[in-house]
């Protein structure tokens, strides 16, 4: 317990920086994100109270389609956001707005991938998945899809929704959408960590 307890806290360490990362590079919103920002306008409510309800339903539908929370769904909820706010308001990388557009987009890159790295160790521990990826997990094991397709169509949902409820798009949101999965199921596969548990894999 003691060791997937401390995969499980490393991972999310891993996770937020990787977000930050992403956020410094300036590019666009996370496609989440563009969904948070589309609720918030259309429902005249604050981004944080958007992306506190999206989660909320995201967290609902994992759970429907069969996707258990756990102490890594709290810790997810609890952490991430919270060290993300820390790196930012130290300036963990500066001033990276200033970067060259491709130096930005390497960063971005980068980025994706350290939250790749921090996705397969936080849910290798199989503790429990933040919202976003309970979802994912529930539909990598109810269409037998690999994690970067599962993660892809998660991903692209929510951009298109996003989108089509009038949210900001960036070229950053694009490779987000078209990377993450990738580099996601490139994490598991480095680390050689299990998205599901053999129990699960059965049912």
């Amino acid at each position: 317990m003691t060791y997937r307890l401390a995969k499980l806290l490393l991972g999310l360490l891993l996770f937020a920086v990787g977000v930050t990362l992403t956020v410094q590079a300036e590019l666009g919103l996370a496609p989440w994100d563009v969904l948070h920002s589309a609720v918030s306008e259309l429902a005249s409510i604050g981004f944080g109270t958007a992306s506190v309800l999206v989660s909320a339903g995201v967290l609902l539908l994992a759970m429907l389609l069969g996707t258990r929370p756990g102490l890594g769904t709290v810790l997810n909820t609890l952490l991430i956001g919270a060290v993300i706010e820390i790196l930012l308001r130290v300036g963990f990388l500066g001033a990276a707005d200033r970067w060259p557009w491709i130096a930005r987009l390497v960063l971005l890159v980068g980025g994706l991938a350290v939250i790749g790295v921090g996705s397969a160790l936080y849910i290798g521990a199989h503790l429990g998945s933040g919202p976003r990826d309970s979802l994912m997990l529930a539909v990598h094991r109810r269409l037998h899809a690999p994690i970067f397709l599962a993660r892809t169509i998660t991903e692209g949902t929510a951009f298109l929704l996003g989108w089509l409820l009038g949210g900001a798009v960036g070229i950053g949101t694009v490779v987000s959408v078209l990377l993450i999965g990738p580099m996601v199921q490139l994490g598991f596969r480095l680390l050689r960590q299990t998205p599901l548990r053999a129990a699960e894999v059965r049912t």
